[in-house]
């Protein structure tokens, strides 16, 4: 079974779309093509039940809405806490033999546990990039984001992802269906 290796880029819309495999119900299928990871991006229209590790988030775009589970700990981009402190204990070490990059080095190691620390900092109408994987709530049967990476953007941002996002529409998406159809067509 040949399934995407990268993520999918798709509208919100499409996560409704999609129909599972028969091979396996995590593998969904849009457009001819099989595939587990998508990438969404859209303006955070709720925040709530917010942990030390994880919040919900419900996303929007121009074309709909969906509810995402972000589990911080998930995401590959994370910090080991065994780092952030061989990092700290460096530190003073560098600032006592002068070093001349020691200013940038501690800024960069700030901004480190700054992001570290406001991996959750997301409100009502922060743009939002978000990678992860369908799934089915239990409760009520919706289907949800179970999202391992998100990450801030900006309203520019979101102007190019949706012109980006045509453009793929319609060059590779539509495009393979519209061959595939009228190749159906021809042999008929």
């Amino acid at each position: 079974m040949e399934v995407q290796k990268k993520p999918l880029k798709i509208y919100i819309q499409d996560i409704f779309r999609a129909k599972n495999t028969i091979e396996n119900k995590y593998i969904y299928e849009l457009f001819g093509m099989k595939f587990k990871n998508i990438m969404i991006q859209g303006v955070v229209t709720d925040a709530y039940n917010k942990m030390n590790k994880s919040i919900n988030l419900e996303i929007s775009d121009a074309t709909g809405s969906v509810k995402v589970y972000y589990d911080s700990t998930k995401n590959n981009s994370n910090l080991n806490n065994d780092i952030v402190k061989d990092l700290s204990h460096e530190l003073p070490k560098i600032y006592a033999y002068n070093n001349d990059n020691s200013t940038i080095m501690s800024s960069m190691f700030n901004m480190m546990l700054e992001k570290k620390e406001n991996v959750l900092n997301f409100v009502e109408g922060d743009y939002v990039c978000i990678v992860g994987d369908i799934f089915v709530e239990d409760v009520s049967n919706n289907r949800m984001v179970s999202a391992f990476h998100c990450n801030h953007t900006s309203i520019e941002r979101d102007i190019v992802w949706m012109e980006e996002l045509r453009y793929i529409y319609e060059k590779f998406y539509l495009w393979n269906k519209v061959s595939e159809e009228s190749k159906a067509l021809q042999n008929t």
